[in-house]
């Protein structure tokens, strides 16, 4: 287990050093599509979810896509794999109650960013690590951010967020990340 643990970590540090470069030449190239989905399936490897947040010892790990995700097709090429003993299920989730129903990924896309204000309330305590791909997704509510920095595809995670939301965050997701964020208040 350390030793999957291990490699896990290293190709996710080598996708982020090398995998994604300026050599794309559109945003949202193949490449970047692929990225995105190992990015996802990696943060899977890399939080704890309390006993509670599943219905078995070993029910899914499920990943709800929330609107359009442009790198679904390369994400649903993960459905089945294994997390611990656990499979990764790759769904779409239309509405709250898909949600509610048992997502503990959930993917927000670009096209549901209007609903995000009303949104966090909702899905408070129900074990869901948020994953978004627009500037300030992790200040508003988020916990993970997925961003396109000049030359390579990083994140930001809102530790504060994910620990409102049940979840524990490895250490090793945490040193990955080019930002970890705390909601903190600006004194006036």
């Amino acid at each position: 287990m350390l030793l999957s643990r291990y490699l896990i970590h290293l190709c996710v540090t080598l996708i982020l050093s090398f995998g994604v470069s300026t050599a794309w030449a559109a945003p949202k190239s193949e490449a970047e599509k692929q990225v995105r989905a190992q990015f996802v399936y990696n943060f899977a490897n890399f939080v704890e979810w309390p006993d509670d947040a599943f219905i078995k010892p070993n029910s899914p790990i499920k990943v709800c896509l929330f609107g359009r995700v442009f790198f679904a097709p390369y994400l649903y090429s993960f459905n089945g794999s294994l997390i611990g003993n656990r499979a990764l299920e790759v769904s779409k989730a239309d509405n709250m109650d898909d949600i509610r129903a048992g997502c503990h990924i959930l993917y927000v896309g670009e096209d549901e960013r209007v609903r995000l204000p009303t949104f966090w309330g909702q899905i408070r305590y129900i074990y869901v690590l948020s994953i978004g791909e627009r500037q300030g997704f992790a200040d508003k509510g988020g916990i993970i951010n997925i961003l396109r920095t000049q030359d390579r595809v990083q994140f930001d995670v809102n530790i504060e967020n994910a620990l409102t939301n049940g979840l524990f965050l490895d250490s090793d997701l945490l040193a990955l990340a080019r930002l970890i964020k705390r909601n903190t208040q600006k004194a006036d």
